[in-house]
């Protein structure tokens, strides 16, 4: 099949959105299907971009419009538009013919749902969201503009969701639309206990992992303000290496007691070649998310690592790890009992070794080759359906 996957975010914008279409693309050409990344144009001044030529890592990818960025949903997202993008859009499909389109989080104002509306291709829509119950802008904007997602929602031919707290919130404002649930994936053969560790960490201080955006959601603070009592319970003796950045970091950064600022590391972007390397380096892998994850796999690549979890006891998290499996699971927003989770499992080396084992076997059931191949059949039904 020809296929094009639309998505607003893309390299050189780090996210889990952008890992699912890079892994699901890569596995279709793999299968022999032909792939192209419909996406806007890369946003400049990005600090892990040193040229001006951006790596789409191996995929065509087509660019089209610009991309702003704002706050939304407690994380720094780009929003691609463009003048008559629609029209654009379908010139596009009339010139490349695909068989499908699957569009990544469809109902996203910008191309994802201008995409939705007006590409006349057979149309799977996968939704990636997850967003607890409040009255912000956001839900005001679904339930003004209902009419125009529920145009969107009707030109759909399948709907998948990544969790089911993605599913809980697509639901909530559209109740009719059947969805099945297709998870995130993870790449076992490049997340794995045979990774190489990093040298500048093989010594016996416990090494504490964090990876991700310097985001509101994804609770570095909460991290930083466990770091006392880490300090008293373990005599000093661990290390926090975060791997991210953000134009928030200087605020992060100021968030850490000066006494403890040596116990913190931050390495900054980190290249998908070396990422692997630092999760095979931690003890404890960390994600201290405030609320509003649809999945986490961040969570994924540790555990495919081999490496325990701490983690928030948010609705996202609770479908990929259960508490005292792969790792722990404590209360959001809660630095004592993050900080407990953590001294618990640097106490028991035993209780580590076993929950990163437990984790690697469950990671295995995410690899990226059992994803698409869930995938595969609403493709061909879709597909049959339109001859």
């Amino acid at each position: 099949m020809k296929i094009g996957l639309v998505t607003q975010a893309y390299y050189p914008v780090l996210g889990g959105v952008t890992e699912h279409v890079w892994h699901v693309g890569k596995e279709l050409e793999r299968r022999g299907h032909t792939v192209t990344v419909i996406t806007g144009g890369a946003p400049k001044g990005l600090p892990w971009v040193k040229s001006r030529t951006v790596d789409d890592r191996g995929l065509r990818v087509l660019r089209h419009g610009f991309q702003i960025p704002f706050m939304s949903n407690g994380a720094n997202v780009y929003m691609t538009l463009g003048w008559k993008l629609g029209r654009l859009l379908q010139r596009l499909e009339d010139e490349e013919r695909f068989d499908l389109v699957h569009v990544m989080s469809p109902l996203d104002p910008g191309l994802p749902l201008i995409a939705s509306k007006t590409m006349r291709t057979p149309k799977v829509g996968t939704y990636h969201t997850a967003r607890q119950v409040s009255a912000g802008w956001p839900d005001l904007v679904l339930k003004v503009f209902r009419r125009v997602f529920l145009d969107a929602i009707a030109k759909l031919q399948r709907h998948v969701a990544v969790s089911p707290a993605a599913a809980e919130f697509v639901q909530r404002y559209f109740s009719d639309v059947h969805l099945t649930i297709i998870p995130n994936g993870v790449d076992t053969a490049r997340f794995s206990p045979t990774v190489q560790p990093l040298p500048q960490y093989a010594d016996d201080v416990l090494t504490i992992l964090f990876v991700g955006r310097m985001d509101p959601r994804k609770g570095a603070k909460f991290l930083f303000a466990a770091l006392p009592q880490l300090e008293e319970k373990l005599d000093g003796h661990y290390r926090v290496v975060v791997a991210g950045t953000s134009w928030l970091q200087k605020y992060y950064d100021a968030l850490i007691p000066l006494n403890l600022r040596q116990r913190v590391e931050f390495v900054g972007y980190v290249s998908p070649e070396e990422l692997p390397r630092y999760y095979r380096s931690a003890d404890v892998y960390c994600s201290p998310a405030t609320g509003n994850e649809s999945f986490g796999i961040v969570l994924l690549e540790a555990m495919a690592s081999g490496t325990p979890v701490v983690a928030s006891d948010i609705e996202g998290y609770r479908g990929v790890i259960k508490s005292g499996q792969a790792g722990l699971l404590a209360p959001p927003r809660d630095s004592r009992a993050l900080a407990e989770a953590i001294i618990m499992l640097a106490r028991d080396p035993a209780r580590r070794k076993a929950m990163g084992e437990a984790g690697r076997r469950q990671a295995m059931e995410y690899d990226w080759v059992k994803v698409v191949d869930q995938l595969m059949p609403i493709y061909e039904q879709i597909r049959r359906r339109a001859e």
